[in-house]
């Protein structure tokens, strides 16, 4: 069917059109009329997405906001408002919600929860989707309930996110009290070590001020034994060169003999009576007594040459004996003094342990104590970032049911009907009406065409030959014609 046939056939049961089109129209207006008006009572609210934490002063980052409002959206449709909503209003004190309660539920459950859920069933919000405002609606036939129960909407979810920040943190702040009296012990623990510590040890401070001055004796000493050492290596060379020239009887040759002043004058001496002994031995014979007074003389003087050499030889062996003692002295010395050293170190390492210990615990109980403080003044926090910017107002007008809109269906639904039960009474009972009625339908081609008459008969031929009474056709006896 094309265009063409499609208006004849609307222009030839233009009646039925119309017909079904005004009743489908007048029972749009008369539910409109019919229907019991509904006030809607609506809150504005604006939700911070991005708020600075009073406590801490920082900022929190930025929500998103298709997931903030969604979860706002959630809140506020909660049955946690909804009851906060019923006890604010004391709605449950209302004889007609009360008998309402017990026809439909027969006294089961608790009309709290049910006036609660009732009221959902009426609540409407909506986010915005530009913007972080939501809407809160509440439709009542009073326009004063409707504005009262919507503004209550609004409180309640305020005092509801506001417990969803404190209760936490009044949990938390119950947790950290507990944490701090462990963390408190703790420190207190470390401390006492520590003290203990330091009086069993003498040890005043953490400093390292002793260890410097221990470390700084080690360095002294090491420098004298090292001098001792070299006193020891010079002593023992003397001794051995000493013991050397004895044996082979070159004591004279011995630079320490040489440098002798006393040993070089008995030698001058003891030198000087020998040549004079000689020179009398020569002259007088052994039995002179010149000779004898001389020979006395030198075995003096040899004497004495012995006797001062035997001394600086037992000075050399006890200068090597006590270069060795010093030396040995000093090694031990220094071994203590090494022991010393690493048993303070090993004390200050002991006392480092400790101390971090002891800061350690201190810096966590000072952080906890930090926090446990913050968790106490949120938890007793009452700013919110939800605010309130239009309160709702007794409506002066009804939000539904809505007449233009009810017009409007009623149009659309009256077309739309009336349209296809045309369609449909044409499809079960087709007529012929023009000549493309005829070609589709036994597919003859038309030779001419009585055209419309005109003037009152042709008029009345035309109401009798091509309205709704015209002939009817059959599409089998028209394709036995046909053929």
């Amino acid at each position: 069917m094309d265009l063409v046939q499609f208006l004849t056939l609307l222009r030839v049961r233009k009646g039925l059109f119309w017909s079904i089109f005004l009743l489908v129209v007048a029972i749009a207006i008369a539910l409109a009329l019919i229907l019991p008006k509904t006030y809607l009572g609506e809150v504005s609210v604006i939700v911070d997405s991005k708020l600075s934490d009073p406590i801490t002063g920082q900022i929190s980052p930025e929500l998103l906001q298709a997931a903030s409002l969604a979860t706002q959206v959630d809140v506020i449709s909660s049955h946690n408002v909804a009851a906060k909503v019923v006890d604010k209003l004391n709605l449950t004190s209302i004889p007609e919600l009360q008998d309402e309660f017990r026809d439909e539920t027969e006294g089961r459950g608790n009309v709290r929860d049910w006036i609660a859920d009732k009221l959902l069933r009426r609540l409407e919000v909506k986010p915005s989707r530009t913007s972080n405002m939501v809407k809160i609606r509440f439709g009542s036939s009073d326009p004063n309930s409707a504005a009262l129960i919507a503004n209550a909407f609004g409180d309640a979810y305020i005092q509801t996110s506001l417990e969803l920040k404190s209760d936490p943190a009044r949990r938390q702040a119950i947790w950290f009290d507990s944490q701090l009296k462990d963390m408190r012990t703790v420190l207190e623990t470390a401390q006492r070590r520590l003290s203990e510590f330091q009086r069993s040890e003498g040890m005043v401070n953490t400093s390292d001020d002793r260890l410097d001055v221990e470390s700084a004796k080690l360095g002294e000493l090491t420098t004298q034994l090292v001098g001792a050492q070299t006193a020891m290596y010079d002593a023992r060379t003397k001794l051995k060169q000493m013991n050397d020239a004895l044996a082979k009887k070159r004591l004279a040759e011995l630079p320490d003999i040489l440098g002798n002043p006393v040993l070089q004058s008995l030698k001058v001496d003891l030198v000087r009576a020998q040549g004079a002994l000689a020179q009398t031995q020569q002259r007088f014979g052994r039995n002179h007594p010149q000779y004898v007074s001389e020979s006395a003389q030198v075995a003096s003087l040899q004497s004495r040459f012995d006797a001062e050499v035997e001394i600086a030889r037992g000075a050399i062996t006890q200068t090597a004996q006590i270069a060795e003692r010093r030396t040995a002295e000093l090694q031990t010395a220094v071994e203590q003094q090494k022991k010393h050293i690493l048993g303070l170190k090993a004390h200050h390492d002991q006392l480092d342990v400790l101390t971090k210990d002891v800061d350690n615990a201190q810096r966590a109980y000072d952080a906890a104590a930090l926090r446990a403080s913050e968790v106490h003044l949120q938890g007793h926090l009452d700013q919110s970032n939800i605010a309130i910017l239009n309160h709702a107002v007794a409506p002066l007008q009804p939000a539904r049911p809505n007449l233009l809109l009810y017009l409007a269906v009623g149009i659309v639904l009256g077309g739309t009907f009336s349209t296809a039960t045309v369609l449909a009474l044409e499809l079960r009972n087709p007529r012929v009406r023009t000549r493309q009625d005829i070609v589709r339908a036994a597919g003859l081609v038309v030779l001419a065409e009585v055209p419309r008459l005109e003037g009152r008969l042709g008029r009345h031929w035309s109401r009798r030959r091509l309205t709704s009474n015209g002939p009817k056709y059959d599409s089998r006896r028209l394709s036995g014609a046909r053929s």
